[in-house]
């Protein structure tokens, strides 16, 4: 009996590994897709600085992208910003998507580049995404607190 199994035995090690679920890619929305929804003369105050690969927040305002979801689902928005701190606080944004706000307020908890994790139920199709500098602080020569984007991304979970 055992030698009649072996032809099985050699079968399923020579057969290929049984393929995973294949992982979903995350949807990367490329910075220079961002458009600032600023008054006309704070534009400079934003922007995208393509020598180091982010966006720039001087002041409290808002940037927004599209982007088109292939299907219904719990996705997550991953963000990964740094910032200048000031007065020991270092920079907050809000996420929203179509206008309604994704979790809380998120404030960086360092002032290197790190990935914030939001989740969010979307459904399939075409969004607008905000990403809003919220609490620019300055004093000239003194302290200077600002936002930086530089990268993000929508995963489905």
């Amino acid at each position: 009996m055992r030698i009649a199994m072996l032809p099985v035995t050699i079968m399923l090690l020579l057969a290929p590994p049984i393929a995973r679920a294949e992982e979903k890619k995350p949807l990367d929305i490329a910075l220079k897709d961002f458009k600032f929804k600023v008054p006309a003369d704070q534009a400079s105050l934003f922007g995208l600085n393509e020598d180091e690969g982010k966006l720039y927040f001087y002041t409290n305002g808002a940037a927004e992208a599209k982007v088109t979801l292939p299907a219904d689902g719990e996705y997550e928005v991953v963000i990964k910003a740094s910032c200048d701190p000031a007065l020991n606080e270092n920079a907050k944004f809000k996420l929203t998507i179509d206008g309604d706000l994704v979790g809380k307020e998120t404030t960086l908890s360092a002032a290197e580049a790190k990935e914030y994790k939001l989740p969010a139920k979307l459904k399939k199709g075409d969004h607008t995404l905000s990403i809003a500098f919220t609490n620019d602080v300055y004093k000239e020569n003194e302290y200077d607190r600002n936002l930086y984007v530089h990268a993000v991304a929508v995963k489905q979970k």
